[in-house]
C-alpha cells in the first residue's frame, strides 16, 4: 500500500478514536500514565530532502501543530523528571507526556528547537555521538544515500528491503556490506550533503542545554543494534557514547534510547552494561504507555505521529485502550 494512503488511513481511524469519545475514555481509565513520541529529523515544506526514506523526516509545519497540540491539552514533562516518578513505583501526573528525538540531527535544533522555545515544551534529544562527531555516519543514512546513486528510480520500499536485511546480520557483516554499497557509489555520495541527513553539533547541543529546555541522553556512539554486537563491543558503543557526552557537555547522561529498539535489539546482559555505565533508564521503540508497571530499563515509546489527530488519539491512549478491547490485536 502506498504510504500515503497508509497515514491517510491512520489519520481517519485517529479521528474516529477521538470524535467518538474513546480517547476520552481512555485519558480517564489509563489516569497515572504517560506517553512518550519519538521523533528523529525534521524538514521544511515542500522542499525536497532528497533521501530516500522521508519518513524519518517530519514537516515542520506537522510538528508545529503537534506541538500547540501538546501545549494546549498536556503536561509535557521532562522525561528524567518522568523516568524518576516512574522508578519510585508512582503514577505520572495527569495527562502525562514526554518528546524526545534520536539520533542528533541539525533540524532538531535549526526547526525544532525554535518552535519548542515558542511552546516552552521540554524535550530529550538522544545522541549518536559518532554522528555528531563527524567520524561515523548514520549507516542506515548512508545505504539510503547509496541506493539512491546505485539503482536507477529505486523506490523507498527496496530501501526497507534492504534495511531489513542488514538489521538481521551481526554488526561487523553489516558494516562490511553498507562499506560495499558506499564504495559502489564513490564519489557521487561524498558529493551528496541533503539538509536532512546533517548532524548536531555539539556547539548547538551546548546552546539547546543552556537553556534547561532540552536534555541530552546517549544513543550509542555509532548506531549499532546491539544485539548484534559482541558483549566487548556493546560495553565500548555505551561508555564511548557517555564518555563523549560527559566531555562536551560537562554531565553524565542518564537517560538512554536502544538504536532500532526493537524487542529483539539489546539482551539483559546489555541493561547490565547500562546500570554499570551509569544509565538509570533506557526506552525502547515498543509502542505502549508509559507506566510504573514497565520495567524502567525498557520503558515503551511512541513512534512521531504525523497530525493532530493522531496525536490526540496516541498520547490519550486511545489506541490503547482500543488494543485492549481487542484483545492485544494492533
Amino acid at each position: 500500500m502506498p504510504s500515503s494512503l497508509s497515514r491517510t488511513g491512520q489519520t481517519t481511524k485517529s479521528a474516529a478514536l477521538v470524535v467518538c469519545g474513546v480517547a476520552m475514555i481512555a485519558r480517564y481509565l489509563l489516569a497515572g500514565q504517560g506517553a512518550v513520541l519519538a521523533f528523529h529529523g525534521l524538514r521544511a515544506d515542500a522542499v525536497p530532502t532528497g533521501v530516500l526514506d522521508e519518513s524519518l523526516h517530519l514537516p515542520i509545519s506537522v510538528f508545529r501543530t503537534i506541538c500547540q497540540h501538546l501545549a494546549a491539552k498536556y503536561h509535557v514533562m521532562p522525561l528524567t523528571e518522568m523516568a524518576a516518578t516512574l522508578a519510585a513505583g508512582e503514577k505520572l501526573p495527569s495527562k502525562a507526556v514526554a518528546i524526545t528525538f534520536d539520533d542528533g540531527y541539525a533540524s532538531n535544533y535549526e526547526l525544532g528547537f525554535p518552535v519548542l522555545r515558542e511552546f516552552g515544551l521540554p524535550a530529550t534529544i538522544f545522541l549518536a555521538t559518532g554522528f555528531l562527531d563527524r567520524t561515523y555516519p548514520l549507516w542506515f543514512q548512508q545505504v539510503d544515500l547509496a541506493l539512491g546513486i546505485n539503482q536507477r528510480g529505486a523506490l523507498t520500499e527496496s530501501l526497507a528491503k534492504k534495511l531489513v536485511l542488514l538489521k538481521t546480520l551481526p554488526d561487523p557483516e553489516m558494516r562490511l556490506q553498507v562499506h560495499r554499497l558506499v564504495e559502489r557509489a564513490g564519489d557521487t555520495l561524498l558529493e551528496k550533503n541533503p539538509a536532512v541527513t546533517q548532524a548536531l553539533s555539539w556547539d548547538q547541543v551546548r546552546e539547546m542545554q543552556a537553556t534547561g529546555l532540552i536534555e541530552f541522553g546517549g544513543h550509542t556512539h555509532t548506531h549499532p543494534i546491539l544485539a548484534r554486537c559482541s558483549l566487548e563491543q556493546q560495553a565500548r558503543e555505551i561508555e564511548t557514547c557517555r564518555d563523549r557526552i560527559l566531555e562536551e557537555l560537562g554531565v553524565s547522561p542518564t537517560l538512554f534510547a536502544f538504536p532500532n529498539g526493537g524487542l529483539g535489539d539489546h539482551s539483559q546482559e546489555t541493561l547490565r552494561l547500562l546500570k554499570a555505565a551509569g544509565f538509570t533508564s533506557a526506552w525502547t521503540m515498543v509502542s505502549g504507555r508509559a507506566s510504573a508497571g514497565h520495567s524502567i530499563m525498557e520503558m515503551p515509546r511512541y513512534g512521531a505521529p504525523e497530525s493532530a489527530w493522531e496525536t490526540e488519539a496516541t498520547v490519550s491512549g486511545g489506541f490503547e485502550l482500543l488494543r485492549q478491547w481487542r484483545g492485544g490485536a494492533a
